[in-house]
């Protein structure tokens, strides 16, 4: 009897309650996007880069060639710092794409950062090793293990060229790497390198292009030479 005297004004006020929830989320929404764009503004001004709100290029069809972007659908990357550091392609973004539909859908939010190499590079790629690994090891697949016991339990390599991958992986930056805490998700493929991982921010974007340097000056002098390419080749931004 008490629900079904609620029919005056009552319901009007929880319409109005909810709609006022609504707008100030958006309201708080259109703000947090906006101190985002400045914050990326900022940071591309810093590092001497170039700002775009939305993508220019077309990142996940540019760099296809990356896993990154093979995985789900309606891809898409934003907030894209871009240009030239040391005469080498920079090009730092927010991504994220879709997997499943409806009420299944999920969507997966990333930062990344592209990095010309002054190398043709084999396709390698490193990540964070999971349980699957594990149980695939157990059964002969596994993935490339280095004298660190430590970065190869940590992390799953794979490389088309498995000496590419001891070349570039050697003592130091794999001390460096495990000095980084969790390293991101890290691409070669060619003539560009890909780090990318789930956190978000200016201060993480930083972080990926910081690490994607410091893999880009270990690289050995004889890889260098074995390997080098010139700025044509690379195809500066």
């Amino acid at each position: 009897m008490l629900f079904a005297d609620m029919g005056g004004p009552f319901p009007c006020v929880i319409f109005v309650a909810v709609a006022a929830i609504i707008v100030v989320a958006v309201v708080v929404g259109i703000i947090r996007a906006r101190e985002r764009r400045e914050a990326m503004a900022r940071l591309a001004a810093e590092l001497g880069l170039t700002y775009s709100a939305a993508d220019p290029w077309d990142i996940p069809t540019r760099y296809a060639h990356f896993e990154l972007f093979s995985a789900g659908h309606s891809r898409r990357a934003s907030n894209v710092l871009a240009g030239a550091i040391d005469g080498r392609e920079v090009v730092l973004f927010d991504y994220q794409y879709t997997t499943g539909s409806g009420k299944q859908q999920t969507t997966h939010y990333y930062q990344g950062a592209i990095l010309g190499l002054p190398i043709l590079a084999a396709r390698l790629h490193v990540r964070r090793e999971n349980l699957l690994d594990r149980v695939a090891s157990w059964v002969g697949h596994d993935d490339i293990n280095f004298e660190s016991t430590e970065f190869s339990e940590r992390y799953h390599v794979k490389c088309d060229d498995r000496k590419f991958a001891y070349d570039i992986f050697h003592n130091r930056l794999i001390e460096y790497l495990l000095a980084c805490g969790e390293a991101p998700t890290i691409e070669m493929n060619g003539p560009t390198l890909l780090l990318c991982e789930s956190q978000r921010g200016p201060e993480n974007l930083r972080r990926l292009f910081t690490i994607g340097r410091e893999i880009i000056t270990s690289i050995p002098e004889y890889v260098l030479t074995a390997r080098g390419i010139t700025g044509q080749e690379q195809g500066e931004t």
